[in-house]
């Protein structure tokens, strides 16, 4: 659906240029929601710009269900941008026409015959609900309801893509779960690609099922979702899955290695995905092995129908038991990490 090669984008200011964009490459496929999270000034409103030409590229290539948007004169240029919907920040609605009037405005500008408006408005309000707020002007709607407006304007031509710059960032948490959860489902029914710029994890938790992380202009980590929440890499990412899961053991159960013998006992934290959650691991290695478990630690969390979580456990017994205990739960497709004397910690899978 989007193939991003290159691309580049620098502004010329009296300072000097600023590099906002730097030889980022990316693919995003057709029906899936993908959000783009970075720390602010990390170039993610330039890159959202540059999808619809919004902002012309200094360098790259921006490739859009087949077409390379930077090769298009205007005339084609404007006709590719009808197939590109895009919500906005502070909603951008017109204060002087109604509710009705505002979605209609994209469908009056390609020249749509006015019954064929008045009946792909009524959908669209339907859609977004709102059905009761044709005759409504902005002024009189909440902050959520307004954003709705301008997720039903965004729909009018039928695009295949939408683009959405920080959509909730000005909402409140309530209000941020109903117009995400409106997305959703205009994603699910539809089948538009989502593209989605936020600086919240929050969000990027919620909805999206990839995800990339923008900062300084450059793509430092990208995946699926559930992928870069349970194994980020890179410290920046770090740091924004930790704002809103806690994947980290607390401090204070390290200390219990100090009372663990090396050949007779393991401190291991393992983590688990999906359909492992629901198994009965510990009660399993125990009966299996012939091991004392000791449960010092779990977390259980979840991305959006995925359940993810974390155990320290404290395995004791003899030597060749502690062995097979720590095998046993390589075998059962699990990540397990043997913390040892020096505070080190070895992946084993």
């Amino acid at each position: 659906m989007i193939q991003i090669k290159e691309l580049s984008k620098v502004y010329n200011s009296e300072e000097g240029q600023v590099v906002a964009l730097k030889n980022v490459n990316l693919e995003i496929e057709a029906g899936q929601i993908f959000g783009i999270i970075g720390p602010s000034g990390a170039g993610k409103s330039s890159f959202i710009r540059c999808l619809n030409l919004l902002e012309e590229p200094t360098e790259g290539q921006v490739i859009v269900d087949g077409q390379d948007l930077t090769t298009l004169n205007t005339k084609k240029l404007r006709k590719a941008r009808k197939k590109i919907g895009m919500i906005f920040q502070n909603f951008n609605l017109l204060q002087s026409r109604t509710v009705a009037d505002n979605v209609a405005f994209p469908l009056e500008l390609a020249g749509v015959d006015k019954e064929q408006i008045r009946v792909k408005v009524d959908e669209l309000l339907e859609l977004v609900g709102l059905a009761d707020k044709t005759n409504n002007y902005p002024a009189q709607l909440s902050g959520g309801q307004q954003q709705r407006v301008g997720i039903a304007r965004a729909l009018a031509n039928d695009p295949k893509l939408l683009l959405c710059d920080e959509a909730t960032s000005s909402l409140d948490p309530q209000t941020t779960d109903s117009i995400l959860d409106l997305l959703k489902d205009i994603n699910h029914q539809l089948g538009i690609t989502v593209v989605l710029i936020t600086h919240e994890m929050e969000v990027i938790k919620q909805i999206c099922d990839k995800v990339a992380v923008l900062e300084k202009g450059s793509i430092i980590e990208e995946g699926e979702t559930i992928q870069v929440f349970t194994n980020p890499q890179h410290d920046t990412t770090k740091r924004f899955v930790q704002s809103v899961i806690n994947a980290d053991i607390p401090e204070e159960f390290y200390e219990r290695k100090s009372v663990i013998e090396p050949e007779t006992g393991k401190l291991i934290k393992v983590s688990f995905v999906g359909k492992s959650v629901k198994e009965p691991i510990i009660s399993n290695v125990i009966k299996e092995c012939d091991v004392d478990a000791n449960i010092l630690y779990g977390n259980i969390d979840k991305i959006q129908e995925t359940s993810f979580g974390i155990l320290l456990i404290e395995i004791t017994g003899n030597n060749f038991s502690v062995k097979q205990a720590v095998n046993y739960l390589e075998e059962q497709n699990l990540k397990i990490e043997v913390i040892r004397n020096d505070r080190d910690v070895r992946t084993v899978s």
